[in-house]
């Protein structure tokens, strides 16, 4: 900050702002002060003097050598003689009277000035003197320091100054810029405007504008018409943000070609240093300003929401640079879509990742136990009403990518038939755990990160309860699901992820921008885009996570749930076993085909001798003792 401010004032120096032009137009405004009205009076007197002397010798030298009407020629040459006579007497008056002013004025201007050169000389010498007149500069640098120019030449100046560019990335200064949108506005659009404030940022140009008795509805729902009024934005660009001080004031951010440039790379956090009391501090993100995006995730849930390449999985792996580098937290993973991929170089740091509806259902089930019955500790540990994690006991934090295929695997899951007596034994299908671990479990910081490609019931089924978690992430994502998150009306006030464009190709767009709705902090119509890693050093920063040692449940919570033995987080490999292994169903078919090959090929098998015959056939997998205590099947 110095250093620029220091580079600044160095560039000022060759504009009219300098210090040498500034001290001379205060000395010349400090003369004009003492001058005062009087000097000016006596100039102008005097001038007038001298002009009818002028026109007095002319007309007398006229008269003289008339030779036709000599007498109105003399007469007139006598009126111009009295009329120069006056005037030279009001003229010697004024400036009598100005230099009595002007003597008072210079004493009071001139005499300061003059003091602290010869204090400076007699106490120091020749230094002192060079320090008063240096402090003579300064005061008229002071006195100087606002330049004589037109509006037009003051913003070129400051916009200078600033280290903006004469032209912004549109093409056009903030004045040119500032016509075609009021044009735009109100002549294509057809919105009445106010008022309107053009603000040039480094970015592209924030504008405030003030609409006359009406709503920014028909402006929000006009963007796409807006940007085609406006040569060089580009399309989905504009954003529209609602103002919380007056219902018909709103903000319209225009970026550039480059809107992002503000955003950082994901902060270096060591292993284990953060903790669940400053995880709201951890950056994530930042918006087109460099404000960061850090997310309130102590005992609360998120959902992230982003159709395919809205760079949902980006802004997820920014959690996770921050979860993972806790040290009272116990972090684990569940990706039934693309098995634990999702999640990057960070599965490694994590304590487990769940990559089947087995292991899905393995954690969930230990994680439920855990929020469940933590409450019962509340009192023993003098926590109150809330589960405070620390390193002793460490909150849990359930991260689950691509939750639509859990929701699938829900569906599939099959349940042995049960008598009315023990049917409210009946176990909850996985994402009937993901929920109840969301409405029972924060208390106990036992808590959730969803990530999901829509809240719709077509994607989700009835897990509508998505859109009605703490906080809410939503990179581009349809207009329904803005609606069920939002509500209704919050496009209209500038919450628009249906205008995010997601990666194309090599075309990056808008990936990883993102809406926020997360309490006070985050409840304004502000994109956020996701601070970004490379892989090579999200590896390196995971395996010194991971080196770093596992963080274990406290023996206290552990005696609800016992232990999970789902596939280590940081196996970059399946086990041999898994890997070599054929895939269940057609290892399922080459047995059943020999079963009926050795019975001779009968027409069909009672399932009783069908089980039998496979406990038989291979007992390592299919003996009903392994099967004991399961309540689901693959």
């Amino acid at each position: 900050m110095a250093r620029r401010k220091a580079r600044r004032w160095v560039s000022r120096q060759t504009t009219v702002r300098g210090v040498l032009p500034a001290s001379f137009r205060g000395a010349a405004r400090v003369h004009q002060w003492t001058r005062g009205v009087e000097g000016m009076t006596a100039s102008a007197a005097e001038a007038r003097a001298a002009m009818l002397a002028r026109e007095s010798a002319a007309a007398t030298r006229r008269a003289r050598f008339a030779l036709m009407q000599k007498d109105s020629k003399r007469k007139a040459a006598e009126s111009v003689q009295q009329e120069a006579q006056i005037a030279l007497t009001q003229a010697v008056a004024a400036k009598s009277s100005a230099r009595k002013k002007f003597a008072l004025r210079a004493a009071g201007a001139y005499l300061p000035f003059a003091g602290i050169d010869i204090t400076g000389l007699m106490v120091e010498g020749v230094g002192g003197l060079a320090a008063g007149l240096l402090v003579n500069v300064a005061v008229l640098a002071r006195v100087g320091r606002t330049p004589n120019l037109t509006p037009e030449d003051l913003e070129a100046l400051e916009r200078a100054e600033a280290g903006l560019p004469e032209k912004f990335e549109l093409g056009m200064t903030p004045r040119a810029f500032e016509k075609l949108l009021h044009q735009a506005l109100t002549e294509d659009v057809g919105v009445a405007v106010y008022a309107m404030q053009v603000h040039p940022k480094d970015w592209g140009f924030e504008v405030v504008v003030v609409l006359n008795r009406q709503t920014p509805e028909k402006l929000s729902d006009s963007l796409d018409k807006l940007e085609a009024c406006l040569p060089g934005v580009r399309t989905n660009s504009i954003l529209l943000q609602q103002a919380a001080a007056a219902r018909n004031e709103c903000t319209l951010r225009i970026p550039g070609d480059d809107p992002w440039k503000a955003v950082p790379e994901l902060p270096y956090r060591k292993p284990k240093s953060v903790s669940t009391n400053d995880v709201h501090k951890a950056q994530i993100g930042a918006d087109m300003s460099g404000r960061i995006l850090a997310l309130p995730l102590k005992r609360t849930n998120a959902n992230v929401v982003g159709k395919s390449r809205s760079g949902k999985s980006t802004m997820l792996r920014a959690i996770l640079d921050a979860l993972t580098a806790t040290n009272d937290r116990i972090i684990i993973g569940i990706d039934l879509g693309s098995y634990g991929s999702g999640f990057g170089p960070y599965r490694k740091a994590m304590a487990a990742v769940a990559r089947t509806p087995w292991e899905a259902r393995e954690v969930l089930e230990w994680a439920l136990a855990v929020g469940m019955n933590r409450p019962k500790l509340f009192d023993k540990f003098g926590m109150g009403l809330n589960w405070e994690s620390s390193p002793e006991r460490p909150g849990i934090t359930i991260v689950i990518d691509e939750f639509p295929a859990l929701v699938t695997a829900s569906k599939r899951e099959v349940f042995p038939k049960m008598d009315e007596e023990s049917a409210e034994d009946k176990p909850l299908r996985l994402d009937e755990l993901v929920q109840q671990i969301a409405l029972t479990s924060a208390k106990s910081d036992v808590t959730l990160v969803v990530a999901t490609q829509a809240v719709t019931k077509d994607r989700v089924g009835s897990n509508a309860w998505l859109s009605e978690l703490p906080v809410q992430v939503m990179c581009a994502c349809d207009t329904d699901d803005i609606k069920l998150i939002a509500g209704g009306g919050a496009m209209a006030q500038g919450w628009r992820p249906d205008r995010l464009l997601p990666a194309m190709g090599n075309a990056i767009n808008d990936a990883s921008v993102a809406y926020v709705l997360a309490g006070g902090d985050y409840c304004e119509p502000i994109p956020y885009r996701a601070c970004i890693l490379s892989d090579d050093e999200a590896d390196i920063r995971a395996r010194e996570r991971a080196a770093s040692g596992a963080i274990d449940l406290d023996p206290e919570s552990a005696k609800f749930a016992g232990g999970i033995g789902v596939l280590p987080a940081g196996d970059d490999e399946l086990p041999d076993d898994e890997e070599d292994q054929e895939p269940g169903g057609v290892a399922l078919l080459k047995v059943a085909r020999a079963i009926f090959e050795g019975a001779g090929n009968p027409s069909g098998l009672s399932p009783e001798d069908f089980y039998a015959a496979l406990a038989d056939e291979d007992p390592d997998t299919w003996d009903p003792a392994n099967f004991e205590g399961r309540t689901a099947s693959r």
